[in-house]
């Protein structure tokens, strides 16, 4: 059958896909977003739909943009919502362990909050002077003069009465005192002792009566004190309203809302009560400042439009905002003025984004935040008190009406885990927005990331890049999504090559940025990160990892696999070999039986053996045992992409037919010997070139691949020129025959229809195995022992 060799020209960029430009320089049109419109239209249901549960979850990859575009969206939509409403915490006089909230327009908040300031600073001095004038304290005289004299009138009264009944009144700090009296005289007890028993019984007699005079007069004297304390009370209304009103009725003609005239009439009164019940005005100061002024924590003065808000770090306090406290003496104290909003409060009326991943690892956060969302209410409450941890008496908030979109961003397993295990998540976010991770290679397409890339190149002063970089750049997008006729999304990226392109061209004074600038950064980045391919690389070399790249050996084959490392992952050859011996039939995975294997390479090998056995047990039993292994490797294997090596070392241990160690193999197989697309196969190519380099390039070298993965072969520069010059090949195949004739350099054989294989093909000798194998186990045939 023909072999198929990959040609240079499949392999090498297609520049015409940039059209005839030099430089960014060159385009106009920019491109924020590239490849969008389903994540687009998305967005834009979800940003319009205003009914309960309709916040929005975008999934997408990181790397992608994601932030940027979301951003981008919410910003546009934000400008067609109007500001909303200042919000403010102020003193509930009624309730001190309670703060109330009061609403006012945008921009009002800070100006009120400035004015109440101004206010306080004058108040004391306007109350100190009212209080000092001759006015108020010819009026206060008259009052004090009016109670003492009532006070005294019946203070004089209770003598007279307490007199005719013979006792004398003595009023004292401590209480009123009463003592019999006798010829003028008050009686001490041994004189009260030595009286006779009508005078004794008739001072006790009256002792009762003057009990209940005393009682009467303590009566009239508390309503006289509290008339006393009214007209004092009156007075000072009246001078502190005189005093004051032109402070107040400004404010009030200024700030004409119901809250703020509300919390002005609650001020007046408070102040008349604390004033009246002060002995100095002075010791009120502190008081003024700290009850009268108002805890702005929305302040939307500086916004055109609804906010949005980015909370990159969504802790609990964070987001839904902390009441503070200070100590005193040894003790904790709170108040209105030591309340932190949360970034919930400042989006409040417009749009909140928070990174889904930073949100779950924050305890407590999405239940509180699925919580708030369903009430639709937002109280400033502690994390410690929210969950029944505090002892200390906390203040409480007024909640605030809650009314925003959040829109969290996530990786589609965030969203999974979210969807599948919390019931509620999908109440409160209906709107999926899926941002894809690559698009299709088309000329509008790559237009459209040239548009962006310039767009980028023009927007942070970076120099231009020419078109040889332009190539480069678009190569790299091809690369990382692993696929020529796919551009990666990973834009970040891509920026990320640009700036360091930049670092590289400003270094060498260019104007431009050239390819050579950008081949350096790849390079660079490369070097950066592949300490671990380097140490590999000294192993195969000093063969503590062996490894032939020549010759033929029966039974063993070169595979190809990639090592991922989070940041950077390079291909890295690994010899299969396979064995055969007489005993229990079918194939052993040396990797499964020592709990190396993953399940996928597990069924991977178990497809193996439906395989062979449907292609060479149609007349014979497969009464052969096979053991196959991965040789030098002790870490986990996964994946079917070994599965066309594993199989071509099978029938080379079966037939005796050596396999060339100049080649390597990477594919994966169904039952019926098709060959499958794997993945990394850039990196698996690659990493066999850089082994053969190592040791020594013959120009025989390569490696076979499936024939759907030539699409993904977006190789470096070195190995394509290799190609180019016919010092490094690959293969493609679509069948296990093509594999075993490009490796073995004899037929494989064509099975006929009586289930038989031409004489003298690869396949024919492995049947011929089987049933010899057959027939020793039947005890059809004797072992042969070789003659010494």
């Amino acid at each position: 059958m023909p072999l198929r060799k990959v040609r240079v020209e499949e392999l090498a960029f297609d520049s015409n896909m940039l059209g005839n430009i030099n430089s960014t320089e060159d385009i106009k049109e920019v491109q924020s977003f590239i490849g969008r419109e389903k994540a687009v239209k998305a967005l834009r249901f979800g940003l319009d739909m205003e009914r309960e549960g309709y916040n929005i979850f975008v999934v997408g990859p990181s790397g992608t943009g994601r932030k940027t575009f979301v951003r981008h969206f919410v910003n546009e939509y934000a400008q067609r919502k109007p500001v909303p409403p200042d919000v403010a915490y102020v003193m509930d006089f009624e309730n001190p362990m309670r703060a109330k909230v009061i609403f006012l327009p945008s921009g009002k908040g800070i100006d009120l909050k400035k004015d109440m300031e101004k206010l306080v600073e004058t108040l004391t001095e306007k109350i100190t002077k009212i209080f000092e004038s001759e006015d108020y304290k010819a009026r206060r005289r008259e009052i004090d003069y009016d109670f003492e004299q009532q006070q005294e009138i019946f203070t004089q009264e209770l003598m007279q009465k307490a007199s005719a009944l013979g006792f004398a009144i003595k009023i004292t700090s401590t209480g009123i005192n009463y003592y019999p009296v006798k010829d003028g005289k008050i009686l001490k007890d041994e004189e009260f002792e030595i009286l006779s028993d009508n005078e004794k019984r008739y001072y006790q007699e009256n002792e009762k009566k003057v009990e209940l005079l005393i009682d009467a007069a303590i009566e009239n004297v508390r309503k006289l004190e509290i008339k006393y304390k009214e007209r004092i009370r009156d007075l000072n209304r009246y001078a502190l309203l005189f005093a004051t009103e032109e402070l107040f009725s400004n404010i009030e003609k200024k700030y004409p809302y119901s809250d703020v005239i509300e919390f002005i009439h609650r001020i007046k009164e408070d102040i008349i009560e604390k004033v009246t019940s002060s002995k100095k005005i002075q010791d009120l100061e502190y008081y003024f400042k700290r009850a009268y002024s108002i805890n702005l924590i929305v302040d939307n003065s500086a916004l055109n439009s609804a906010p949005v808000v980015f909370e990159d770090t969504p802790t609990y306090h964070n987001l839904f905002g902390k009441i503070e406290y200070i100590e005193r003496d040894g003790m904790l104290y709170t108040d209105f003025g030591l309340i932190k909003p949360g970034a919930l409060h400042i989006a409040n009326g417009g749009y909140i984004i928070i990174d889904a991943q930073e949100l779950l690892v924050h305890p407590f956060v999405w239940d509180r935040l699925k919580k708030v969302l369903f009430s639709k209410q937002l109280e400033i409450e502690n994390i410690d008190t929210a969950y029944g941890y505090s002892v200390i008496a906390s203040l409480q908030t007024d909640p605030v009406p809650l009314k925003l979109k959040v829109i969290l961003i996530g990786t589609p397993e965030i969203y999974e885990i979210l969807y599948e295990y919390d019931p509620d998540f999908e109440k409160l976010f209906k709107v999926k927005v899926e941002l894809d991770w690559e698009i299709d290679t088309t000329v509008e397409n790559v237009k459209d990331l040239l548009s962006f890339v310039a767009d980028y190149v023009k927007s942070k002063e970076i120099l231009p890049l020419k078109k040889s970089a332009l190539e480069k750049t678009v190569w790299y997008s091809m690369r990382l999504s692993g696929d020529k006729t796919k551009l990666s999304m990973r834009l970040g990226s891509i920026i990320d090559l640009i700036e360091e392109a930049n670092y590289f061209a400003n270094e060498r004074n260019s104007k431009y940025i050239d390819h050579e600038d950008v081949k350096k950064a790849l390079k660079e980045r490369e070097e950066r990160m592949k300490l671990i391919v380097e140490k590999y690389d000294e192993m195969f070399k000093k063969e503590d990892i062996m490894m032939d790249v020549s010759g033929r050996v029966v039974g063993q084959v070169n595979g190809l696999t990639v090592v991922n490392f989070g940041d950077y992952e390079f291909g890295l050859p690994v010899r299969i070999t396979a064995k055969t011996y007489l005993g229990t039939s079918g194939i052993l995975d040396i990797q499964r039986e020592a709990d190396l294997s993953g399940q996928i390479h597990s069924k991977a090998v178990m497809i193996l053996t439906g395989y062979l056995g449907s292609k060479y047990a149609r007349k014979v039993p497969f009464s052969v045992g096979v053991s196959i292994s991965f040789e030098q490797v002790y870490s986990y294997v996964e994946g079917d992409s070994a599965s066309l090596a594993e199989v071509l070392a099978i029938i080379s241990a079966l037939s005796k037919v050596p396999l060339k160690q100049n080649i390597a193999v990477t594919g994966s197989i169904n039952q019926h010997g098709h060959v499958q697309p794997v993945g990394g196969t850039t990196q698996k190519v690659e990493g066999f070139y850089r082994i053969c380099k190592l040791k020594g390039l013959t120009g025989t070298q390569g490696v076979i691949i499936p024939k759907a993965n030539v699409r993904n072969l977006v190789l470096d520069d070195e190995v394509i020129e290799a190609i180019r010059e016919g010092k490094f090949h690959i293969w493609t195949v679509d069948e296990v025959d093509e594999a075993i004739e490009i490796m073995t350099d004899k037929p494989a054989g064509e099975m006929n229809k009586n289930y038989e294989y031409p004489r003298g093909t690869v396949n024919y000798y492995v049947v011929q195995t089987l049933k010899h194998s057959h027939n020793l186990s039947e005890g059809k045939e004797r072992v042969r022992k070789k003659k010494k």
